[in-house]
């Protein structure tokens, strides 16, 4: 049988390896001098960025900070919560999110100086709401559409640490019912929930077309 190119030199064999070596060496290196700078994350807040103390205001530059973060935090410790203190005016509501880039944010709300002592929500977008010029309330949004059996499970994981009551799932597919007939969304509301020092309500909106959005509303302990 003949041989493919029977005048190939033996170091042309080689080409292929030398060149994947190449791209092996040139991948490490992109990796390590961009690795850090990718998983570096936005860097220290700058000045009018946050507070003193590091919690987020609600300023252009704060806002602007909080996109880049993702990682809002508000201090409920110490109610009434004074608005102007977060950049938000005496009445109002101001709606955070969806992020550009489609991520959630991960937003902290500190409720205690002591236990129990806050939560923590992964959210695409959440509402601060002033009155007075106090913090009146904050709303949590969950993503995505769920069936009634699973925003019925979806509420039940936070009972622990939230310390309401999910709403029964009857009462959900029940809500389903009732907007296909009305053709309006229907709310389904657990009680209060106190356990983790701050007051927090699970509100299950439901939809003729069957499915149903939870939230989650925040109040700030009475001063």
């Amino acid at each position: 049988m003949a041989t493919l190119n029977p005048h190939r030199p033996e170091w042309v064999r080689w080409i292929p390896a030398a060149i994947l070596l190449v791209i092996i060496v040139g991948a490490v290196l992109v990796a390590a001098i961009m690795g850090p700078r990718l998983a570096a994350g936005p860097g220290p807040a700058g000045e009018d960025q946050v507070t003193d103390l590091n919690w987020s205001v609600f300023t252009e530059q704060g806002l602007r900070f909080i996109d880049d973060a993702r990682t809002p935090r508000i201090d409920l410790s110490s109610p009434p919560v004074d608005a102007a203190e977060l950049g938000l005016p005496e009445d109002g509501s101001l709606t955070v999110g969806p992020h550009p880039t489609g991520l959630d944010y991960r937003l902290v709300l500190i409720a205690t100086e002591g236990e129990p002592n806050g939560a923590l929500f992964t959210t695409p977008q959440f509402t601060v709401t002033t009155a007075g010029g106090q913090l009146a309330s904050v709303r949590v949004e969950e993503r995505g559409s769920l069936t009634f059996t699973n925003a019925f499970l979806e509420v039940s994981e936070r009972v622990p640490d939230l310390g309401l009551t999910a709403p029964p799932a009857r009462d959900l597919a029940q809500a389903i019912s009732d907007a296909r007939e009305t053709g309006r969304p229907e709310v389904v509301r657990s009680d209060t929930g106190s356990a983790a020092g701050m007051d927090v309500v699970a509100e299950v909106t439901c939809f003729g077309a069957g499915f149903c959005q939870v939230s989650y509303l925040v109040t700030p302990a009475v001063g």
